[in-house]
């Protein structure tokens, strides 16, 4: 029986002396090759986990500044905090934040990162406090508008005063990352952080980070103008629901005040001495309710309509106006009235407030019907007269037909006109009761 020759270390016992040494030191690389590959592989999978720690501690930061930012109401606070979390993260040792400046279209100084606090432009020693910089990127400033750009300080940078560079230096810093703040197509600002480091390679290897920072800023500053806008909004629907309160209570009370001393004018020359007391006595009472509605207002600036009643009263009140006329007046009441909020009585009842005035005014009517229907789903205010009427379509001077419609917008409510010349109006008011 032959036996097969034993093969030690993967060499062929039977080959030359010299095909074992070429075998052998094939087999040598080979097995330095794969502790190479093996050591490459250690280390990739230690770069891995140090990149992924990375980008673990990032999203953590990033999200912790998102925190912030739902939590500070101070857009500076969020900002200073923001651009000093950019310089510590980019292990760099100071910055600033920049904002375009309205008045001259160049840049102006908003926060400088320096010594370990955050500074407004106020407080810094920087040169382009006093002479604001221009917009753009290489050669024309250190502020780009389509990305990020690095500058070096060792030679002159083109665009940037000397007198900046010479700043900049004296706090030992070499080299500067500037970040635009972009909002679409917009650059609402520039974050920018200054490094010891000759060389731009770490700031560069870092933009992507420095970007996720910027766009948190940015955010804020969205925030805020937002924040504003609602604001203004807020102070023009202000401004308006005064307008609508002065119209419908004292503008409409002093037309009350003049009808019926208008109508005791008449009586006396009549000399029905009665008649015109009665409507003297309707004015003066007129008189007392517009200054009583003038010193709630100045008080408060928003007059508790239904302090003390409820809305079916109030609209009776309203109705009561028409007395001593010759308009006869009804009111019809149908179903029993839901819990409402009071801004929503409030609105409806100054509907009805100026329909009864339009129609004491303009109408011409003999008869005004009210009618205040109460449903399982809905609020109907109805009122319609037999007067004159008028067309709808026609722009209307004055505060009357557009406050109306404002109300019933501020309340959810559905406006409705209907008029024919000759034939009357009919004005409703639909609020959808929500259970």
């Amino acid at each position: 029986m032959q036996r097969t020759p034993v093969q030690h270390d993967g060499v062929d016992p039977i080959l030359s002396d010299a095909d074992r040494d070429r075998q052998l030191a094939f087999l040598k690389d080979h097995l330095f090759e794969a502790e190479q590959a093996n050591h490459a592989l250690e280390r990739e999978v230690v770069q891995r986990r140090t990149a992924e720690e990375l980008a673990r501690s990032q999203t953590r930061m990033l999200i912790r500044s998102l925190g912030i930012l739902a939590a500070e109401s101070n857009l500076d606070n969020f900002l200073g905090h923001v651009l000093k979390v950019t310089v510590q993260q980019l292990h760099c040792v100071g910055g600033t934040l920049w904002f375009p400046d309205a008045l001259t279209g160049g840049i102006r100084l908003h926060l400088e990162y320096l010594d370990g606090r955050v500074i407004g432009a106020s407080e810094s020693r920087h040169p382009a406090v006093l002479r604001p910089l221009p917009v753009g990127g290489k050669g024309v400033s250190t502020f780009p508008t389509h990305g990020p750009e690095t500058y070096i300080l060792s030679n002159t940078v083109a665009g940037m005063p000397e007198e900046n560079r010479a700043y900049i230096q004296s706090l030992g810093v070499r080299a500067l990352l500037t970040v635009p703040m972009m909002l679409g197509r917009e650059t609402v600002g520039w974050i920018c952080v200054r490094s010891v480091k000759q060389d731009a390679t770490d700031l560069n290897d870092k933009i992507h980070l420095a970007e996720a920072l910027a766009n948190q800023a940015t955010l804020a500053v969205q925030m805020a103008r937002l924040g504003e806008q609602a604001r203004e909004a807020a102070v023009l629907g202000e401004r308006n629901r005064i307008a609508r309160d002065i119209h419908d209570t004292l503008a409409q009370g002093f037309t009350g005040v003049v009808l019926n001393l208008e109508a005791a004018n008449m009586s006396l020359r009549k000399q029905s001495i009665d008649s015109a007391v009665k409507h003297i006595e309707v004015a003066r009472g007129l008189a007392k309710a517009c200054l009583e509605e003038a010193r709630i207002s100045v008080r408060a600036l928003r007059p508790p309509v239904l302090a003390h009643s409820d809305l079916t009263q109030e609209i009776r009140v309203q109705l009561a106006r028409l007395a001593g006329t010759e308009i006869a007046a009804e009111l019809v009441v149908k179903g029993e009235i839901p819990a409402l909020p009071v801004e929503t009585q409030g609105e409806l009842v100054r509907i009805a407030q100026e329909c009864i005035t339009n129609v004491m005014k303009h109408a011409q009517a003999r008869r005004v019907e009210l009618t205040l229907a109460f449903a399982a789903d809905h609020v109907h205010l109805c009122v319609a007269d037999d007067g004159v009427g008028f067309d709808p379509d026609e722009r209307h001077e004055g505060f009357g037909m557009l406050g109306m419609r404002e109300r019933a917008e501020r309340i959810g409510a559905r406006f409705l006109v209907a008029s024919t010349q000759g034939l009357g109006s009919r004005i409703e008011t639909v609020f959808p009761v929500r259970s």
